[in-house]
């Protein structure tokens, strides 16, 4: 009786590890010839058939093609006419990059190159927060101490206290 339960088992064991190589083996051809599966392809894509193009897919009304795209002329930014009103809040923000000033603008995020009586001017017209502060200094790892002595002079010069002026401590970028 032991030798009948011992040949049923082996049977059962038989037959389901078949089966099992018998479908892994069928899955592997179907997937790899008839396109059953994972798709067999070697491009990745809208998963477009060989036979279909792009033109075919319908697109959604007022779509944008590609041939609705103009190019659009980019002007290089010169740096005396492009800081405008909207850039400059109450506190002016300044980057100093290397030797250079940086207008930090608040409401889009860019950096515009100004010059440094520009700069001097802007500071000057600016009306301050609730503090008293009229600009903040940032700096960046490669600003020169030069370029922060030259900043610290014109300031004074034009006659903004100390207190107006807040550098912030840790070098940014």
């Amino acid at each position: 009786m032991a030798t009948d339960s011992r040949k049923t088992l082996f049977r059962k064991r038989n037959i389901l590890g078949t089966a099992l190589i018998a479908g892994i083996g069928m899955g592997v051809y179907l997937g790899q010839f008839k396109g059953f599966g994972l798709g067999g392809g070697s491009q990745f894509g809208l998963g477009l058939s060989d036979g279909e193009t792009q033109a075919t897919i319908e697109s959604p009304a007022g779509a944008i093609k590609p041939l609705d795209i103009k190019p659009v002329d980019i002007k290089p930014l010169d740096p005396e006419n492009s800081v405008t009103p909207q850039d400059v809040s109450d506190v002016v923000r300044v980057l100093i990059d290397d030797r250079k000033f940086k207008l930090k603008s608040e409401i889009s995020g860019a950096e515009i190159p100004v010059d440094l009586k520009k700069l001097i001017e802007l500071i000057q017209q600016a009306p301050g927060d609730e503090d008293g502060l009229r600009v903040r200094i940032y700096r960046t790892t490669t600003s020169r101490a030069s370029a922060e002595e030259s900043l610290k002079q014109e300031l004074t010069a034009a006659g903004i206290d100390e207190t107006a002026i807040f550098w912030v401590p840790p070098p940014v970028k």
